[in-house]
């Protein structure tokens, strides 16, 4: 699959044929990655407010239940299952198929695919892949602005605006540009709160998360080169303050902001018995390094999913930082 950025390649007609595929069909589901995050939800949020506008049956499949509170969420949310058979699957903000709720069936369904992954292997109908956007919902503004700009209503532009905070960690990551100051102050400009939203995503934790965090921060750890920080919480430690791991979400940027290491990570187990890392870089190309491990994402924001006990994979993965 070749990756098309929007501001290169991409001309306004392919993404009016895109937006003809969702004019001509009556069903489509929306599809994001397994732990759906801020930037996946309120892509498909948006889209979904939309086609319901023209009179579409939207249903939107996440592979696993939220970890984390998001407020806009599609109308019709499923987990890992789906009831309508759809003329046309729309999958937003991932990589591969393997991260998907996929059946056999959406095989031979025409898709399309929005994605900002530099890693994406998915190989739908049409592709909208562009690596240099800082997240998904400032891609799909874009493409949005090209069909119609008067589809981007208040709750729309809420979604959007959400999405690039949650993924730009409130514009303070390596991609975010002035273009995507532009377009947020744009949505701003259509009614969304800019400090709602950034209150929403970030402060609002209760007082055993922070207390959590107080007691995960005071065991950070530092490679012997000093490139890399990382924080390590199991189950067990979660369980003791009576949380579970949506009580994590936003420590991985907490902790990057905060560290003058050039990579920092978050490791953890999910309730399955699931070793999860969560990376971020300065300079380093942490992408290269969850790869080594089978996963992907970014350049500088990357994380991976494994089977290997988490001390174990502590040891491995902090040994590339040496």
């Amino acid at each position: 699959m070749s990756v098309k950025p929007l501001s290169d390649v991409v001309n306004q007609q392919e993404i009016l044929n895109a937006w003809s595929m969702m004019q001509s069909v009556s069903r489509i589901t929306l599809l994001t990655h397994y732990n759906p995050d801020g930037d996946g939800v309120s892509a498909c949020a948006a889209l979904d407010h939309i086609l319901r506008r023209f009179g579409k049956s939207v249903e939107t499949v996440y592979p696993t239940s939220l970890k984390v509170e998001i407020k806009r969420q599609p109308e019709k949310v499923l987990i890992n299952q789906h009831e309508q058979l759809p003329d046309l699957v729309i999958m937003c903000d991932t990589a591969n198929y393997d991260r998907l709720y996929y059946p056999d069936v959406f095989h031979n369904i025409p898709s399309i695919n929005i994605d900002h992954h530099v890693s994406s292997s998915i190989n739908a109908t049409v592709n909208f892949v562009d690596p240099f956007a800082p997240s998904t919902c400032d891609y799909l503004y874009k493409i949005l602005t090209i069909i119609d700009p008067n589809l981007i209503d208040q709750y729309v532009a809420e979604c959007l605006l959400y999405g690039i905070l949650y993924d730009t960690q409130s514009f303070s990551i390596q991609s975010t540009s002035a273009t995507v100051l532009r377009i947020a102050a744009d949505l701003i400009d259509k009614g969304a709160s800019y400090s709602t939203l950034l209150r929403e995503l970030k402060y609002n934790k209760d007082m055993q998360a922070i207390k959590l965090w107080g007691h995960v921060l005071s065991s950070v750890s530092y490679s012997l080169s000093g490139k890399a920080a990382w924080l390590v919480v199991h189950q067990e430690e979660l369980k003791s303050f009576g949380l579970t791991i949506s009580a994590l979400s936003g420590l991985e940027n907490f902790i990057a902001q905060l560290s003058n290491a050039d990579a920092t990570m978050l490791f953890y187990e999910d309730d399955q018995g699931m070793s999860k890392v969560s990376f971020r870089g300065k300079t380093i190309n942490v992408n290269e390094v969850a790869q080594k491990f089978g996963g992907g994402g970014h350049k500088f924001a990357a994380g991976l999913m494994s089977k290997t006990p988490l001390d174990e994979l502590v040891k491995q993965v902090t040994a590339c930082f040496e």
